[in-house]
């Protein structure tokens, strides 16, 4: 029999707190350079709308902070696998910027995340292992990817692979590209189990481009204070979409060959949720190439134009949505083939090919 790397529980916190494009128009926006941007914020924020295709995102509550976040959606995951947390031989946690709390511009990454949600959970087992992965925007896939590595050569049986994310209260109100961003979490727990069939996690790709490409998404001054210890996260947007758009589909061709399974049999692709216009892109330029007949919209899930971009926790999130019937219009099956990808700063991106 083969030991198969199975998802056994899902779970998601996405904040109460909305945040619509008319939060945006009285916002003073500026160059990188320093310069105020000439046209209104009214055609700003349309603009956005536009090419993103978000209408609203998520904040955290002010008294909420990153930890808070996770640990909800692992609660949720837990309880949907059945399981106790103590019975968990591992946590991973994958985010960006650290544990933020409230009222705080920065986060703190010592104790280390995946320690302060094991201790949010009240998990006594020293051997449940519990750490950070910082992988930008693909660090879940990345997480999922160690999770089942561990699984296969024995060493766990359980490990709970959260992606959280809480941006808000780092975003420069002076930047365009910082109306694109949202908190959020999601969570599953992955499980060794033996069948006579593969299944769970099948083939798996990463790749990581860190030359001219390290400086894409990075930590900068606001663009209107200028040399202030402050950071905030900067995108080169163009370069980000011509990355993705360049090296994702010949990314999943590669996991899918690993696995000899035709790109026609994919029953969704779970895209990081970045922007609609680059999540578009990415599939037309897939179904081209194989000649694939049929409506995006109806493999291609999006959650985007509600939630924003909420990094790690984008494509846990939508999974969760979609496996408890929430997400109109989309559905997983057993025996369906699944594709997550996602892409972010480093740059890295990375694929995986589940089958449920």
């Amino acid at each position: 029999m083969a030991v198969n790397s199975i998802i056994t529980g899902v779970g998601s916190y996405i904040p109460s707190r909305v945040i619509d494009n008319a939060y945006f128009v009285d916002h003073q926006f500026y160059t990188r350079k320093g310069e105020k941007v000439v046209k209104s914020a009214e055609a700003i924020v349309q603009k956005l709308q536009d090419i993103s295709g978000i209408r609203e995102r998520k904040y955290v509550d002010k008294n909420d902070d990153t930890a808070a976040m996770g640990a909800r959606a692992a609660v949720e995951a837990i309880r949907a696998a059945g399981i106790s947390a103590e019975e968990l031989d591992g946590i991973i946690v994958a985010h960006n910027f650290g544990n933020i709390p409230p009222d705080r511009r920065y986060g703190e990454a010592i104790p280390n995340l995946a320690a302060t949600i094991k201790n949010r959970l009240g998990i006594k087992q020293h051997r449940c292992f519990a750490y950070d992965l910082l992988f930008g925007c693909p660090g879940w896939i990345e997480g999922l990817i160690a999770a089942h590595q561990y699984l296969q050569n024995g060493s766990a049986r359980r490990i709970l692979v959260i992606g959280v994310e809480l941006i808000s209260r780092l975003l420069d109100p002076h930047d365009m590209d910082s109306m694109l961003f949202g908190d959020g979490a999601g969570a599953v727990v992955m499980s060794a189990e033996e069948s006579d069939k593969p299944k769970g996690v099948l083939c798996y790709t990463t790749y990581s481009h860190c030359l001219e490409e390290l400086d894409y998404l990075k930590m900068g001054d606001s663009n209107k204070v200028k040399g202030t210890d402050y950071q905030t996260p900067k995108m080169q947007g163009r370069m980000v979409y011509k990355y993705a758009v360049t090296h994702m589909p010949p990314l999943i061709y590669e996991t899918l060959d690993k696995c000899g399974i035709d790109v026609a049999n994919v029953s969704k692709f779970l895209f990081h949720q970045a922007n609609e216009k680059m999540i578009m892109a990415i599939a037309a330029k897939i179904f081209e190439e194989k000649g694939i007949q049929g409506e995006i919209q109806s493999l291609v899930p999006f959650m985007v134009q509600e939630i924003g971009n909420s990094s790690v926790a984008t494509i846990p999130t939508m999974l969760d949505q979609i496996l408890k019937g929430k997400l109109p219009g989309h559905a997983i099956k057993p025996g369906d083939h699944v594709i997550m990808a996602s892409v972010g700063a480093g740059m890295h991106c990375n694929c995986l090919l589940y089958t449920f």
